[in-house]
């Protein structure tokens, strides 16, 4: 796994996985959106012939016992009294776990190439589960790494205590998962059977991508262990891996879609109404208080895989058919969130490429020392976006590459990092606006923030270098500036580290955006 990831990329993979993306889906996706669908009550597995649409080929299946060990997290929410399901209802819920993966198989035209072993856990043995992949997760530590950068760009509030404020987020919403290590399907004894089919649905979808490409190994995208120096490659690496997240997501949520339609005879592309029904459902958190009070940066980047892998998803479906939805998608995946978040840009096999780095060890030297690295890709842009506008934001769809590097200076608290972030966008004009958002929300983000007047008040000069915006705060003077189609904004350097990021990020490295290319590889 690279070292250096985005904050907002590694907020996937901690939240997602290689533990949570292969296995979690949301109680307010499945039983809160099934339970409100009009008119639709919760149905059983439609009528099929068991092997209809599907290869069944015999393999090791059955019950296993679950046996994972830990402590019992503190932070998770636990109801007073819990009602357990009967024999008879777990015995029934075990038996439709095969019928539910042929409906599953048919839907995707992904094989079945064994059996699915499956579980009846309690919520103790989920809890002790997720802590213990937590703190043994090499993902989930990084972004515990990364919380200063999370605060410097606003995205969490100080001192916010994410492992356990994350346990109490599973605790309340976990219904149902897949093991992709344990290759097994895990039902919960606490949950009815008729609010859990939907759900296996989408697990069972999950289990079917695991036996056709090893989930684990490619989701992560042909990552390996990042060097001294940030890499190029590390931007297209998270960006895939983020994207691919997309994939698994979106594709097991269609089929639970279709599941639950299936009783009436409609699918998700002859009822295109029922997401905008699960976008609304998804609105009302009322029966999820712990989701509802989670900063905007973890509810969106939990859901934006299930959000926007969804309609992805269903965009080529309607485009390409199954084909291209499923089993190609899995073997030519999206690239980068873009290709997630504009399907048209996949569709049509367009790349951003990823931008030149600097050597930033050389650039902050010798006052300061490497803190983090990572690229920005375009779901970042609509993190940033919403916090700092506080409404859906159109700012995303402009983005055309992006990193940030955090270092400390030697002499500064070990709470206080200076932020160096670069970003290159279709025109002049989207550059400004952006720059005219993020300075807006800056005295958001410090105890004290003064704007500065610029040296000079007119427009761009003969190289397309607009004045610059300065802050004075309480951390350092942050700046603002543009040349062209590219963004430089500084926090809390030094005048002579500055002086050499403008020196060869705006006047050296910079370069006129280079057309999309098409390839997806």
């Amino acid at each position: 796994m690279p070292e250096n990831r985005s904050p907002c990329a590694r907020s996937f993979q901690f939240l997602k996985s290689p533990f949570c993306a292969i296995f979690l889906v949301l109680l307010l996706f499945g039983m809160s959106w099934a339970q409100t669908t009009p008119g639709q009550p919760l149905p059983n597995p439609p009528a099929q012939s068991p092997n209809q649409g599907a290869t069944q080929v015999p393999g090791a299946g059955g019950v296993v016992q679950n046996r994972q060990q830990g402590s019992t997290p503190p932070a998770a929410e636990k109801p007073e009294s819990q009602t357990r399901i009967t024999k008879a209802q777990a015995k029934e819920l075990f038996r439709s776990v095969d019928e539910i993966l042929d409906f599953a198989s048919h839907d995707t035209g992904l094989p079945i190439q064994h059996k699915v072993k499956r579980n009846l856990i309690t919520r103790e043995s989920v809890e002790r589960y997720v802590d213990k992949r937590m703190k043994d997760d090499k993902d989930a530590q990084r972004l515990e790494q990364s919380r200063l950068v999370l605060e410097k760009f606003g995205l969490l509030p100080p001192g916010y205590d994410l492992h356990s404020e994350f346990l109490r987020l599973l605790g309340e919403q976990v219904a149902a998962y897949y093991d992709a290590k344990a290759k097994s399907v895990n039902l919960l004894d606490w949950v009815q059977p008729d609010i859990q089919k939907p759900v296996l649905a989408h697990e069972l979808t999950h289990a079917l991508q695991d036996q056709k490409i090893d989930l684990e190994k490619w989701e992560l995208a042909g990552a390996k262990d990042a060097g001294p120096q940030p890499d190029p490659q590390e931007q297209v690496v998270e960006e895939a891996q983020a994207a691919r997240q997309c994939v698994t997501e979106g594709q097991a949520m269609v089929v639970l879609v279709d599941y639950t339609l299936a009783p009436i005879g409609k699918d998700i592309l002859s009822a295109p109404e029922i997401v905008d029904v699960m976008r609304a459902s998804m609105a009302d958190n009322k029966d999820s208080p712990v989701f509802a009070a989670a900063p905007m940066f973890l509810r969106e980047s939990l859901l934006m895989p299930y959000t926007f892998g969804l309609e992805f998803v269903r965009a080529v479906l309607a485009a390409k058919g199954k084909d291209a939805a499923y089993p190609g998608m899995l073997e030519n995946p999206p690239i980068d969130t873009r290709q997630i978040m504009q399907p048209e840009t996949y569709l049509r096999k367009q790349n951003v490429p990823p931008l030149a780095l600097p050597d930033f060890d050389k650039l902050v030297a010798p006052d300061y020392e490497r803190f983090d690295f990572g690229g920005m890709g375009e779901f970042d842009i609509y993190l940033l976006a919403k916090q700092y506008g506080g409404a859906p934001p159109n700012y995303y769809p402009h983005w055309r590459g992006g990193y940030y590097f955090a270092a400390r200076a030697k002499s500064s608290p070990k709470d206080q990092i200076a932020m160096l972030y670069f970003s290159r966008w279709d025109s002049p004009e989207a550059a400004q606006d952006f720059a005219k958002l993020y300075a807006d929300y800056l005295p958001k983000r410090y105890k004290k923030a003064v704007l500065q007047q610029p040296a000079s008040t007119g427009g761009a000069n003969a190289t397309g270098a607009q004045p610059a915006i300065t802050f004075e705060t309480n951390e350092g003077k942050v700046t603002l500036e543009m040349q062209g189609n590219d963004l430089l904004i500084l926090e809390g350097y030094d005048d002579t580290v500055a002086e050499k990021a403008r020196a060869e990020l705006l006047h050296g490295m910079s370069s006129p955006q280079p057309a999309a290319r098409s390839s997806n590889k």
